[in-house]
């Protein structure tokens, strides 16, 4: 166990340390998995979608293939009431671009997290290691209630609790921390 501690950041000011290596570790796993298989990732970003026929046509300043808001979901019944013909018009939006470029930042968030475990006192590395829990938490919020990819359950509910708890306690815990210059 000596052995071990050695390299685990020091926790004599409290858990938020221990926390952030743990999610760090977490998510080099995390970014890994979006490198090698899409299947866990269509897991937090469930669903079908199917052209926004809404938009308006394509002018000289706009073009609908542009505009985020291209695509919407699929009504719960859209498949049935189709017999099946729904699910060949629909798309889903993990694609394995998606899946790595959601692993590229999830691998720089833990990089950033991993080191500011060991320098929480340094108020630019804490800054930086919450504003990776802000951008997580923003995400998977705008996901949630906005672009409606997101739908919490089961699996969605872990990260958006990690980046609620991280950013929730590096906000409560910054004075205790942040060493005063």
């Amino acid at each position: 166990m000596d052995a071990i501690a050695a390299y685990l950041p020091a926790g004599d000011k409290g858990y938020l340390p221990y926390y952030m290596f743990a999610l760090s570790l977490i998510a080099v796993g995390n970014s890994l998995q979006n490198y090698m298989t899409l299947h866990f990732s269509r897991r937090f970003y469930n669903g079908r979608f199917v052209p926004n026929k809404a938009l308006p046509a394509k002018t000289a300043t706009f073009d609908p293939e542009d505009s985020p808001k291209k695509l919407l979901p699929v009504a719960a019944d859209y498949d049935a009431t189709t017999s099946g013909k729904g699910k060949a018009a629909s798309v889903d939006q993990v694609t394995p671009l998606a899946a790595r470029l959601f692993g590229t930042y999830t691998l720089i968030s833990a990089i950033v997290r991993l080191y500011a475990s060991y320098h929480l006192n340094l108020e630019p590395v804490y800054m930086m290691a919450m504003s990776t829990y802000l951008v997580a938490l923003g995400h998977f919020a705008t996901e949630y209630f906005f672009y409606k990819t997101y739908y919490m359950g089961g699996p969605q509910l872990m990260p958006f609790f990690f980046a609620t708890t991280g950013t929730v306690w590096m906000v409560m815990q910054k004075s205790y921390y942040v060493e005063a210059l």
